[in-house]
Formats: C-alpha cells, sequence, structure tokens
C-alpha cells in the first residue's frame, strides 16, 4: 500500500513539475509574442500601441532591461518624456544598480529642466562607473546649465578629455574649456 502510494505521489510530482514546465514555456511565448508586437507597432510608427504591447511583455515576464529600454525609447520618440522617466523610475526600484539606466533616467531629467535629479544620478553614474568619458560630459553640461561649480564642470571635461581624447564630443570640451579661461 504505501509502495503504491509513493508512486502515486512520484507521478503527481511529475506532473505537477510537467505543468509548471508548461506555464513556463506558454509564458515565455506570450511575452515574446507581446515584444514582437510592440517591434512591429514602433517600427510602423505606432509609438503608443507599441509602449502598450511592451508593457503587457513587462507584465508578463519578460526581459525588464531590454523591454525598458524600447519603452524609453518610444516614449522619447513620442517626446512623451514624463512616461519616459516614470518607465526608467520604476525599472530603478527594481534594479537601483543598473548604471545605464541610471544614466538614461539622468538624461531624461536633463531634457525635462530638472537638473537638480540630473545631476544627482549622474553623479551616481560617475561614482559607479568613473571610466565613462559621457557620464563626464554629461554631468559637466548639466554642471554648466545650473551656472553653478563651474570648477567641478571643468573637473569632469578634463577627465572626459583624458578618458576620450578623441572622443566625438573632444572638441566641443576643448572650446568649452578655452571659453571658460579666458
Amino acid at each position: 500500500m504505501l509502495l503504491g502510494t509513493l508512486a502515486n505521489v512520484g507521478c503527481w510530482g511529475a506532473t505537477s513539475q510537467h505543468q509548471e514546465n508548461q506555464q513556463i514555456i506558454k509564458q515565455e511565448a506570450s511575452h515574446q509574442e507581446l515584444f514582437r508586437k510592440g517591434e512591429a507597432s514602433a517600427a510602423l510608427g505606432d509609438m503608443t500601441r507599441a509602449e502598450q504591447y511592451y508593457v503587457a511583455a513587462l507584465k508578463m515576464g519578460g526581459n525588464a532591461r531590454q523591454i525598458t529600454e524600447r519603452l524609453l525609447e518610444v516614449c522619447i520618440a513620442d517626446q512623451r518624456y514624463p512616461a519616459a522617466l516614470e518607465y526608467a523610475s520604476q525599472h530603478l526600484h527594481h534594479y537601483p544598480r543598473d548604471v545605464d539606466m541610471k544614466f538614461a533616467a539622468a538624461s531624461i531629467h536633463a531634457a525635462l529642466g530638472d537638473t537638480a535629479n540630473a545631476r544627482w544620478l549622474l553623479e551616481e553614474v560617475v561614482k559607479e562607473r568613473p571610466d565613462w568619458s559621457e557620464a563626464h560630459y554629461a554631468l559637466a553640461t548639466v554642471l554648466r546649465e545650473r551656472g553653478e561649480l563651474l570648477h567641478q564642470a571643468e573637473l569632469h571635461e578634463l577627465e572626459y578629455l583624458r578618458l576620450d581624447p578623441d572622443g566625438p564630443l573632444a572638441e566641443q570640451v576643448r572650446d568649452r574649456l578655452r571659453r571658460t579661461q579666458q
């Protein structure tokens, strides 16, 4: 009797595991399909529909980083910066060490004129990734826009040049530094 019961438990366990695996596969297929529909909508220029598909894919367990990046792209393309910022903030709430997303959120804050939050996030980015030349440039830009701490802005511009002396922004940085020294 006990042997029969154990066999039944073993079969039930295998069936339960099989059902769980099928649910995972179904979920993955669902969020992947939603993501593909989001991509198709974005390609057609329907950013609102793309956003809806991406949000649904995220809720179905899709890749949070990949989907959030696409959400930011479609919201920014549609000039809906507050919505983009909300998605970035939600992502950072769950993944606070995502330096790339911090940089994106800082850029959106700056675009919205919120230089205080942009500065705070960019300072975090520079601390966590001190060799990222573009982050130094962005922080210098925010500091200059605030019109304060120009000496700190210059230090970040010099760091940009040290890290990427032939970078795409190098000439602009050199020009800024020349104007400041005059």
